[in-house]
């Protein structure tokens, strides 16, 4: 089985197991790797299901697999790969303990760290400091070598190698604020990657905001807030990703708002990113707005369509090492105007084609535009619809979405999603299958299923109940409109109504 595939099918399927590991370790335990998926491999990649197959040699590795690293997997294949995509763990017998296989990556070497003795202390002390916090790894592929820079983040890529150039005096503090898909986190993260190479001694802590939120309430329920900002003293270059989720947050932005001073006084690098400009950060405290519209402010704009084409020409040399007809890359980069990541799903499916299917038409590029959520109309004509819009039908959307209403309300997602009866845990899950059925488009039976199997009677009452509730309810409608306008659902609340 699969030996036909040529060498140029099995360097792209490694290729992409390898982006997964890669992405995986960020935020998963090497050991656990090394232990539940040294013998795996992607043998192929299923278009009509939708499904990256992960095969294992045998039903015990499976259920390891699933066990630690489904939940992760499927986020990096939707992420990196294509939304639409999600990952299946099936038995190959070809993968067994002794044997090789070419669609085999040999994690043990992969994932091997070799220290450099002259940077022992400088890590250790990183490594003692950063445990403290929610943080998350940098990612290496993230740097500014790897960023196309055309007129739409010009200013934002001079200011950051600024920034790094002239650490906590020129452009300190930094916000940079664009649409989602952008390119901000590439920024920020480049930031932490090009300092942590020039000046390793530095204590850098990259999280998102809804990590340092994590952080803060376990502190306050623990009663150690001091010691929580004692710590961050320790840190020299404070990088924070999605400040907008600060919002509704009252005790959280007075601590943030006492952290950032400490860094501002004592001339410590801050980045701070956004979905929007300060001035319309209008659900967080007016001292925090008036601190950031302060602060040198750039913001990322949608790419023009040259830049459009050279983000996906870097992609195919520098990710695939790869070509495609400059006339298939037009068509790609005319549909797809402001979202970067989906320029890089699209290839990722049309080099995957390619590879299995040999020759790339015209039919395979607009097949790949109608999973990214474009209409297919005639035999050769794409209608731009809103494939963001389209995208919002997706699981991971709606789980990004239940997440930020639990920390809104300083619940958790396990009890939202499950059985927890208290008032505030029920009208949070009353909210979400509201937005479900009426925003998402969810059926019932996908609603109860995402909820742990509550009844469709059960589903239904709950939308109703919670659109009259919101009617006689001020603070629960204001609770519900700041949910919408932080997860930019607003507009379509407005249309709705």
């Amino acid at each position: 089985m699969f030996t036909d595939y040529d060498d140029k099918t099995i360097k792209h399927l490694n290729s992409l197991w390898n982006n997964f590991i890669n992405t995986l370790v960020l935020e998963a335990d090497k050991r656990k790797i090394l232990s539940f998926l040294n013998m795996a491999g992607i043998v192929t990649i299923d278009d009509k299901t939708k499904k990256v197959c992960v095969w294992l040699g045998n039903e015990f590795a499976i259920g390891n697999a699933k066990k630690f690293f489904e939940k992760q997997l499927n986020k990096i294949v939707k992420k990196e790969y294509n939304p639409s995509f999600s990952v299946k763990f099936i038995v190959y017998d070809g993968f067994q303990w002794g044997k090789k296989h070419p669609l085999q990556l040999d994690l043990k070497k992969y994932l091997k760290v070799t220290d450099v003795k002259n940077t022992i202390k400088s890590k250790s002390k990183t490594t003692d400091v950063l445990s403290s916090f929610s943080t998350v790894k940098l990612d290496s592929a993230y740097r500014f070598d790897s960023l196309v820079v055309g007129r739409n983040n010009q200013m934002a890529y001079s200011s950051a190698v600024g920034a790094v150039e002239n650490l906590g005096k020129l452009y300190n503090p930094m916000f940079v604020y664009g649409d989602v898909w952008l390119g901000k986190t590439h920024i920020l993260q480049a930031i932490g990657n090009k300092i942590q190479d020039e000046q390793p001694k530095k204590v850098i802590l990259y999280m998102p905001t809804s990590n340092l939120i994590d952080d803060i309430v376990y502190s306050i329920r623990k009663n150690n807030v001091t010691e929580l900002q004692k710590k961050f003293k320790e840190v020299d270059v404070l990088i924070l990703d999605d400040i907008q989720f600060l919002a509704g947050k009252e005790r959280t932005q007075e601590i943030f708002h006492n952290i950032f001073n400490d860094f501002y006084t004592n001339k410590k690098q801050i980045v701070l990113s956004s979905d929007k400009p300060p001035r319309d950060l209008v659900t967080l405290e007016a001292r925090l707005r008036s601190r950031f519209t302060q602060w040198f402010i750039v913001d990322i704009k949608k790419p023009d369509f040259e830049t459009r084409i050279a983000i996906l020409q870097k992609k195919l040399i520098e990710k695939w090492e790869e070509n495609i007809d400059s006339d298939f890359l037009d068509i790609i980069a005319k549909h797809i105007t402001d979202n970067v990541r989906e320029l890089e799903w699209a290839m990722n499916l049309l080099i995957t084609k390619r590879n299995f299917y040999w020759d790339l038409t015209e039919k395979d590029v607009l097949e790949t535009l109608k999973t990214l959520g474009y209409r297919q109309v005639d035999n050769n004509q794409v209608i731009i619809g809103n494939p963001s819009a389209a995208n919002t039908k997706s699981t991971e959307k709606f789980e990004q979405m239940a997440d930020f209403v639990s920390k809104y309300y300083d619940i958790t997602l396990v009890d939202v999603r499950w059985k927890s009866r208290r008032k505030e845990i029920s009208l949070a899950r009353q909210m979400l299958m509201f937005i479900a059925k009426k925003n998402f488009d969810w059926t019932l039976e996908k609603i109860w299923n995402f909820f742990g199997g509550k009844n469709h009677a059960t589903v239904l009452y709950a939308v109703r109940n919670f659109e009259r509730l919101m009617k006689n309810d001020s603070k629960l409608y204001n609770d519900f409109m700041v949910v919408l306008e932080e997860t930019g659902l607003n507009k379509w609340f407005a249309g709705l109504k």
